[in-house]
């Protein structure tokens, strides 16, 4: 029996991503956790580390050229964290794939990104209906995750390939280098700076376009 991480404290299956009342239960610990009162900022947050969660095995297997797991709801559990976040995505008959591994067969055609696409239009009208987040802003979200994930496993062609396979409602990731640095040219905020004590993320699309290309300089 392989031991949990001390950050995990319960395994949840995927189809609890529908469950209104889970989905709640979930919202409201993170936002506890940040210490807002605001269902859509706590949402918000909640989300961005799901989406990170759900499409970094996906995206990585198509960095490395290795068969995809497909995001079905019902075939993958989420690690959950005292504060509500999913920790990580574990797919039940796929061997994870991390960016670490070193070689990989030829991924083969499949429907990972349709699978994916099926996924998330199931959740995120819920997450939407449960917290007051605008749908719109929770897949601009899985945009940039896919994007930052992509960059994570030296394979930014990877990250656009999914995007378009998942379909319309998903933009592609949009790129910026700085330097010898590629960023993520977000599309998405977290409202963590709605958050009290908490400002915007340096990346935030918010900022002004000199302000933070300045800042990502520096970073």
């Amino acid at each position: 029996m392989v031991a949990q991480s001390p950050d995990v404290v319960s395994t949840a299956p995927g189809r609890a991503l529908t469950d209104p009342a889970w989905l709640s239960a979930r919202i409201t610990e993170m936002s506890r956790s940040w210490g807002t009162e605001t269902p859509r900022v706590g949402a918000t947050l909640w989300w961005c580390m799901v989406a990170s969660a759900l499409v970094e095995p996906i995206t990585c297997a198509y960095a490395k050229g290795y068969p995809a797991p497909l995001a079905v709801l019902d075939e993958f559990d989420c690690e959950i964290r005292p504060d509500g976040g999913v920790e990580r995505v574990r797919f039940r008959s796929f061997a994870q794939v991390t960016s670490g591994d070193a070689a990989f067969p030829t991924r083969a055609a499949d429907c990972a990104g349709a699978a994916l696409y099926e996924t998330l239009a199931a959740v995120i009208p819920q997450v939407a209906a449960v917290s007051g987040a605008r749908a719109p802003a929770l897949w601009a979200i899985v945009t940039d995750a896919i994007g930052n994930r992509a960059l994570d496993a030296g394979d930014r062609a990877a990250g656009e390939q999914l995007a378009a396979e998942i379909g319309s409602r998903l933009l592609s990731p949009r790129f910026v280098t700085l330097g010898t640095r590629t960023f993520v040219k977000r599309i998405s905020c977290c409202l963590v700076y709605e958050v009290p004590t908490c400002t915007m993320c340096t990346s935030c699309p918010k900022r002004p376009p000199a302000e933070r290309t300045a800042l990502l300089s520096k970073a």
